[in-house]
């Protein structure tokens, strides 16, 4: 009778080291492009703020193309793109860096290149003007 309750109890202890390791031993793969979310940052990103829509596409190796559109009711539909780069800070922040030129639009004037700070939750971005998340320009959603 002693040897079954010992021979139970090890039983016990041998199932349970072996279903921490298990658990341990899980998925942890956090994305499938090596930065962001459980979905990655890499893909489309895309939203509407008022009259304009932008869409982002991020690749894999930190560069990136846009498209804006925008419509007023005098000159109706401008569409205008670009490219940029971007670079995680972490999992789910990054900094994105358009590559402005003459001939394309921008979000600010007279400066070579514009900043944007980006934050991911699940599939929705949040674009920001400025690196304390206070000047919200756009949220996106992984398309």
């Amino acid at each position: 009778m002693k040897k079954n309750i010992i021979w139970s109890l090890f039983a016990f202890v041998i199932v349970a080291m072996l279903s921490t390791g298990f658990v341990a031993c899980g998925d942890d793969d956090s994305n499938d492009s090596g930065s962001g979310t459980k979905k990655g940052v890499v893909g489309t990103w895309s939203g509407t703020s008022h009259k304009e829509t932008l869409s982002l596409t991020f690749k894999s190796g930190g560069s990136g193309t846009w498209i804006s559109r925008y419509y007023d009711s005098y000159s109706g539909t401008e569409t205008n793109r670009g490219s940029f780069t971007y670079e995680m800070e972490g999992k789910y922040k990054g900094i994105i860096i358009i590559n402005d030129n003459k001939d394309s639009y921008s979000y600010s004037s007279g400066h070579s290149n514009t900043i944007l700070f980006f934050e991911i939750e699940d599939d929705t971005m949040f674009i920001y003007f400025d690196d304390y998340g206070d000047d919200l320009g756009w949220t996106l959603t992984k398309q």
